[in-house]
C-alpha cells in the first residue's frame, strides 16, 4: 500500500489579541486502497466526513458541507476549522486540511539483474537513494544476496530523513525487485532537531506499538518519559470520549549494545491502574546460507499481561492493549502453552492449536528414562503433583505424576514420530526412571514388553544367561564431486547394551531387546532379528555441503556388518 493522501491538522492561538502562526499537530496518512468511492474519507476528525467522489492518482474530489472540493497531486485544500477554550484567555484555532501526494517511490541507484541456474540476480544494489511521496529520503547501500533457493533477499542500510526534519541515522529498508518496495523496519532511535529523541517502532514503512519520546520541562530536571501508542502511523486515542489518555511511564530501559537493534521495554500502567511491560525489538536480521549473506529487517514486540500472559506480533500491532489484526502468538501462563491466532479488525479468524511453550519450562538435566545416564528436558509443573516434561527437544514426552521435577509414580512416556514413532511406555516411575510395572510398546516395529522394570531396563524373561558378544566390520569411504576415496575398515568386538549405536552413521539403530537366542534391533520402522552365529549387514550415507541449487557437493558412505559370536 502507499501513501495517497494526508489529513493534517494545524494550531493557531490568540493570547489577548496576540496571534501565533499556525503550526503542524497532527498528521494522518490514507492509503490508496482506504479511498473508495462512495466512502467517507477514513480518519476524519469529525462527523459527517467528506465523501469521496473521484481519485485517479493524481486528483482527489470530496464532496463536504455541499461543497465540491478538488485537489490535485501537491496541493492541500483547507476544509474546516473549529476553536477551543484555554486557560488564562488564551484561545486554539484548529484548522483540518487534505493534501494529496504523488504516488509514485523514487529510486535512483544502481541495478543488478539477469539469472542464472544457481543465482537469481535482479534488484537494487550498492549505494542508491529514494525518495518517497510523503517528502521522506532516503541514502545507503543496498545488498543483494544471493539465496536462490528460495528466492534472493534484499535489505538497505543507511539514513532515513523524515519529512519533518528528524532523522535516523543508521536505518534498515525492506526492499524488492520490482522498484516499488522499500520499507522502513526495526525499531529505531529518532533525531529531532529540535527537541528530544525519541525510540519508535516501524513495519512497512509505518509506526507500529508504543513510542517513547522526552518531553521538556520548564527547570533544570531530565525531560519527562512519555508512551504513544501507534497503528500503522495512526494515533491511538484511549479515552473514550476522544481525550488523549496514553499510558503512564513507570520505568524504561533502552539497549543499544547491539549496532544494527534496539531492545526497548517500557513499564507502563493504564488510567484504570493496571500495570504493563511492554519489549519492542527490531532492526538488521543476519543469516549465513550457502555462504551468502541475507539481511532481513526485523520487528517483534511482546506485550505482557500482569497475570503473567504474554503476546508476540510481528508487525500488526496491539492496538489498545487488545489483538487487533494480523498474526499474533498468546503465552498461557496457567498452562504453561501457546499458540498463533490470526485477528482482523478486532476479531480471531484463525487459531492453531495449543502446544506447550518452551519459554514457560525449566530447563533440566534428568535421569534417562530407559537408560543409566542423564538427559537434557524442559519441565512444565501443572498443579502441585502433575507434570509435563519433553526430552531432548521432544524425543520423548511425559505426562503424569511428577516429584521434585521428575516423574515418580503413574505415567506415560510417549516417543516423538521422527525417532520413535509408535513407542509408548505406561507404568510405574521412580526416580525419574521406568521402574515398576509397566508396558512398553512399540507398534512400528511389533514389540512389546510387559512387566517389571528396573531403574529404565526391562526384566527379560528369557534373558541371556552369558556374556553376548558382537564382532563389528566397520568402513567408511568419502566422496565429492571431483571423485570418490578409498574404503577404510575398522573390526572390534563388544558386548551389546540396550540403546542406540555408537558408529558414525548409524545412531539411528537401536537394540530394543536382548534375550539368550535373539537381539531385536530396530531402525525407524523397520525391525530386525540377530540370532548366534548369524550377521546383519547396515549401510548409510551422510551428505555434506550442498550447491545452492539443491545438488549435493559430498558426502560419506559408511557400512557396518554385526556378526553373533558363538
Amino acid at each position: 500500500m502507499a501513501t495517497a493522501c494526508l489529513i493534517n491538522i494545524y494550531e493557531s492561538y490568540s493570547d489577548r489579541g496576540a496571534f501565533v502562526q499556525k503550526a503542524p499537530w497532527m498528521s494522518k496518512e490514507i492509503d490508496e486502497e482506504e479511498l473508495v468511492v462512495g466512502n467517507p474519507l477514513p480518519q476524519w476528525n469529525s462527523f459527517p466526513a467528506p465523501l469521496v467522489k473521484f481519485y485517479d492518482g493524481k486528483r482527489l474530489d470530496l464532496e463536504y458541507e455541499g461543497k465540491i472540493y478538488s485537489i490535485k497531486t501537491g496541493e492541500e485544500i483547507e476544509l474546516t476549522r473549529w476553536m477551543s477554550s484555554q486557560q488564562y484567555g488564551v484561545t486554539c484555532e484548529h484548522i483540518q486540511c487534505v493534501k494529496v501526494v504523488p504516488m509514485e517511490i523514487i529510486y535512483k541507484g544502481n541495478w543488478q539483474s539477469g539469472s542464472t541456474i544457481r543465482q537469481v540476480l535482479e534488484g537494487p544494489v550498492g549505494d542508491g537513494e529514494v525518495w518517497y511521496p510523503n517528502g521522506d529520503k532516503f541514502k545507503g547501500y543496498f545488498h543483494l544476496s544471493f539465496a536462490s533457493i528460495n528466492g534472493p533477499a534484499y535489505a538497505a542500510e543507511g539514513r532515513y530523513d523524515f519529512a519533518d526534519g528528524s532523522y535516523i541515522e543508521h536505518a534498515w529498508l525492506v526492499t524488492s525487485s520490482n522498484r516499488k518496495t522499500f520499507f522502513l523496519t526495526g525499531v529505531y532511535r529518532i533525531k529531532h532537531p529540535d527537541a528530544e529523541d525519541s525510540i519508535a517502532m516501524f513495519l512497512r514503512g509505518k509506526r507500529y506499538g508504543f513510542e517513547l519520546t522526552f518531553r521538556k520541562t520548564l527547570s533544570s530536571f531530565p525531560p519527562d518519559p512519555h508512551a504513544k501508542e501507534w497503528y500503522a502511523n495512526e494515533r491511538i486515542w484511549h479515552g473514550p470520549d476522544g481525550s488523549n489518555d496514553d499510558p503512564e511511564v513507570l520505568d524504561y530501559d533502552i539497549d543499544e549494545t547491539d549496532v544494527n537493534s534496539i531492545r526497548l521495554t517500557l513499564k507502563l500502567r493504564t488510567r484504570e491502574g493496571i500495570n504493563y511491560k511492554v519489549i519492542q525489538k527490531g532492526g538488521r536480521y543476519e543469516a549465513n546460507k550457502y555462504d551468502q549473506m541475507i539481511y532481513d529487517p526485523s520487528v517483534k514486540s511482546t506485550l505482557y499481561y500482569p497475570n503473567g500472559d504474554s503476546i508476540d506480533h510481528y508487525g500488526s500491532c496491539v492496538r489498545c492493549f487488545h489483538p487487533y489484526d494480523g498474526w499474533i502468538t498468546i503465552h498461557n501462563a496457567k498452562t504453561g502453552k501457546m499458540r498463533s491466532e490470526e485477528w482482523k479488525k478486532g476479531e480471531m479468524v484463525n487459531a492453531q492449536e495449543w502446544k506447550y511453550d518452551i519459554g514457560a519450562s525449566k530447563s533440566l538435566e534428568l535421569p534417562d528414562p530407559f537408560g543409566q545416564g542423564m538427559a537434557q528436558a524442559n519441565v512444565w509443573a501443572i498443579g502441585r503433583t502433575k507434570g509435563h516434561i519433553e526430552y531432548a527437544y521432544g524425543e520423548w514426552v511425559y505426562d503424569g505424576k511428577m516429584v521434585d521435577n521428575r516423574p515418580e509414580g503413574h505415567g506415560v512416556l510417549v516417543g516423538d514420530r521422527f525417532r520413535h514413532e509408535g513407542c509408548r511406555y505406561e507404568g510405574e516411575f521412580h526416580e525419574g526412571r521406568c521402574h515398576g510395572k509397566g508396558v512398553f510398546e512399540n507398534t512400528k516395529a511389533g514389540i512389546r514388553q510387559e512387566g517389571m522394570f528396573v531403574a529404565g531396563v526391562y526384566q527379560e524373561p528369557n534373558a541371556a544367561t552369558a556374556p553376548i558378544t558382537l564382532h563389528a566390520r566397520y568402513g567408511h569411504q568419502h566422496w565429492s564431486a571431483s571423485g570418490s576415496g578409498d574404503w577404510t575398515y575398522e573390526e572390534c568386538d563388544f558386548e551389546p547394551k540396550l540403546g542406540r549405536l555408537i558408529f558414525v552413521g548409524f545412531g539411528d539403530i537401536e537394540i530394543a531387546r536382548i534375550e539368550k537366542d535373539c537381539i531385536t534391533l530396530t531402525q525407524h520402522d523397520k525391525t530386525y532379528m540377530l540370532a548366534p552365529g548369524c550377521e546383519l549387514h547396515f549401510s548409510a550415507e551422510i551428505e555434506g555441503r550442498e550447491w545452492s541449487d539443491g545438488c549435493s557437493y559430498d558426502g560419506d558412505d559408511y557400512s557396518l556388518a554385526l556378526t553373533w559370536k558363538e
